[in-house]
């Protein structure tokens, strides 16, 4: 029968039930999902139903690129500062590449859970962490809130996740610190006592300006902004690393505003920039660290980077390493900080942790901790007349002596 205007129509595709509508005179036609006739009908209401009120929005025609272009508008304005830029100028996030690579192209209406894995997999294949995955996963779910917020998608897919590596824990004994700062090249040291003494982020260190050091009141001052979390805050100068600032300091050269710098070949001061070979070679050299091969979780086997045109020869198998990172200064700083007797509130100042949840991520017990505690504990209980277990030895060692 000849369905009223405006009523839209059901028909059958193979055994699901498909419905016909029109939006501003185009005419739509979607799968319900749907094999029962009554379920379908009543998907089609619905969908009438958002055509009256308003409330109706084609995302057919959205595009994975679509989804990405306000993603990353959101954080320009929003001024995020894991935005980086490229060689000419272009915005780029790490997480968003890895998901260029894989979903565009797509349309957001065929982006689902079983796409989605697969995506996860094949990152996992390349040896990329399950943290590492998961941040470009979180990506793409933040696209796709951003979309429904903006009513350009009624629903969004499930993202599966997966399950991450513990937070990190390692951290420098003083006599590592001692090494590293001996092992380093001279533009190096003091990034390095910075992060060991004053617990600063490595862009708060490469960023430092000789503006924000206050040699009359030995501190280091943070503008709001400046920071991760765009708080301000202020950090004392120790004497180990004044000495070092001063020596610096003798050094800078005009039209160099930055507290670390490196002297280019024609010997003119130019700000650092990234250090990781540096850092990995010497952390390894000393033991601190090491290179491991990268292996596929799903076969085990090694997996090879391809040599660029002018190397010859077969492909390296590709190593990533593991070992002592920068950050892990950040975190000794913390806990030197809490042995040396500082409330934990201030500690929290001087760190910019404003949740005692993340803080006490870092204020990590070492073994040696451990075992400080425990003969502090044995020693209090010696001192109170609890000598059970020191009786019991001798007696048993008084057995075994007359046996």
């Amino acid at each position: 029968m000849k369905r009223e205007r405006g009523t839209g129509r059901l028909f059958l595709r193979g055994s699901t039930w498909w419905c016909q509508y029109y939006f501003h005179g185009q005419q739509i036609r979607v799968s319900t999902e749907e094999t029962d006739e009554k379920k379908a009908g009543k998907f089609l209401r619905t969908k009438l139903a958002e055509v009256e009120t308003g409330m109706h929005s084609d995302a057919r025609n959205i595009s994975y690129e679509d989804l990405r272009a306000a993603y990353i508008l959101d954080y320009q304005t929003n001024r995020r500062k894991s935005l980086h830029r490229d060689k000419r100028g272009n915005v780029y996030l790490d997480a968003v590449k890895r998901l260029d690579d894989f979903f565009t192209g797509y349309k957001a209406s065929e982006i689902d859970a079983v796409l989605i894995r697969k995506f996860i997999a094949g990152e996992q294949a390349k040896g990329l962490s399950n943290g590492s995955v998961n941040r470009s996963t979180s990506a793409l779910r933040r696209m796709f809130h951003l979309a429904l917020e903006d009513e350009r998608l009624r629903t969004v897919p499930h993202f599966p996740m997966l399950k991450e590596a513990a937070p990190r824990s390692g951290f420098f004994e003083l006599d590592q610190y001692q090494k590293l700062l001996a092992a380093l090249p001279d533009y190096l040291r003091l990034p390095l006592a910075i992060g060991y003494n004053a617990g600063m982020r490595r862009s708060e260190v490469l960023n430092l300006r000789w503006e924000q050091i206050n040699f009359m009141e030995n501190t280091i001052v943070l503008l709001p902004g400046q920071t991760k979390n765009d708080l301000g805050r202020t950090i004392p100068i120790v004497p180990q690393l004044r000495a070092l600032l001063v020596e610096q300091h003798a050094k800078r050269q005009d039209g160099c505003p930055y507290v670390c710098f490196r002297l280019d070949r024609r010997g003119h001061a130019a700000k650092i920039g990234g250090f990781r070979r540096a850092w990995q070679s010497r952390c390894v050299r000393l033991g601190f660290g090491r290179m491991e091969p990268v292996t596929d979780p799903a076969t085990g086997e090694m997996i090879y980077e391809k040599r660029s045109d002018r190397e010859h020869g077969k492909p390296k198998a590709k190593m990533v390493y593991s070992g002592l990172v920068y950050h892990d200064l950040r975190r000794s700083f913390i806990r030197n900080l809490v042995r040396s007797g500082t409330s934990e509130k201030v500690s929290m100042k001087f760190s910019g942790h404003l949740s005692r949840q993340v803080f006490d991520r870092y204020n990590i017990s070492s073994e040696k901790d451990v075992a400080e505690a425990g003969a502090r504990l044995a020693a209090y209980l010696e001192k109170n007349g609890d000598k059970t277990g020191t009786a019991l030895h001798q007696n048993a060692a008084s057995g075994s002596a007359v046996n």
